[in-house]
């Protein structure tokens, strides 16, 4: 856990070490202290929505604009990783709150960069009242694709790693429960394919389509 993480570093900063050393375990601090932070705001932020009913917005949101907010919200974490993201596609307006679906897109972006491989590129798809992420990693073993999205449950990165916090589709399913949604994931080999899928009875037949 990021507790732990700095407690070890804090611990190994009280000796005398060489400068090296003590410029890496202080990274150590800092990385861990932003992932701590991270874990903090998701946890907050889905203990504020498991407390909320079911989302009734006056005003009709586009999905496309959703979408474009989060693709600019990830795009300098996917330069890092010299990841590309697209977006194409014909998109919905409906009964949705803005902040929250650009939240569930958001996620899925995060998620699919972090199991993405550099030179790689991770799709935004729009599908009228559906959204697709799509990207070219690994995939999920079929073993915990029932179990993804549940909170703290993580699958290993593609580098070995489990830097998760479990907590990203936990979100993204409750943002989707409130706006009578769902969320789907698909195997695509190679990629994992994530879909907000809003279109319930109540949701189908809501504005009309924008184009890219």
């Amino acid at each position: 856990s990021p507790v732990a993480a700095l407690r070890g570093a804090g611990e190994l900063l009280q000796d005398d070490l060489p400068a090296a050393d003590r410029q890496a375990f202080a990274r150590q601090v800092v990385e861990q202290s932003e992932r701590l932070q991270r874990l903090i705001d998701r946890l907050l932020e889905l203990s504020k929505l498991e407390q909320r009913p079911l989302v009734h917005p006056a005003v009709s949101v586009s999905l496309r604009a959703c979408a474009q907010a989060a693709l600019a919200q990830a795009q300098a974490r996917a330069q890092l990783r010299a990841i590309t993201l697209s977006c194409t596609g014909d998109a919905a307006t409906g009964p949705w709150e803005a902040e929250l679906v650009t939240l569930a897109i958001g996620n899925l972006l995060d998620n699919a960069i972090d199991f993405s491989a550099p030179g790689q590129t991770v799709r935004v798809e729009l599908d009228g009242t559906r959204v697709h992420v799509q990207d070219l990693g690994p995939g999920v073993p079929d073993y915990a694709l029932a179990r993804v999205g549940e909170r703290f449950y993580t699958t290993a990165r593609p580098d070995g790693a489990r830097s998760g916090s479990g907590l990203g589709l936990a979100i993204v399913r409750r943002i989707m429960t409130l706006h009578g949604g769902q969320l789907q994931l698909v195997n695509t080999a190679p990629g994992l394919r994530a879909t907000l899928d809003f279109t319930p009875a109540s949701h189908t037949s809501h504005g009309a389509h924008t184009t890219t």
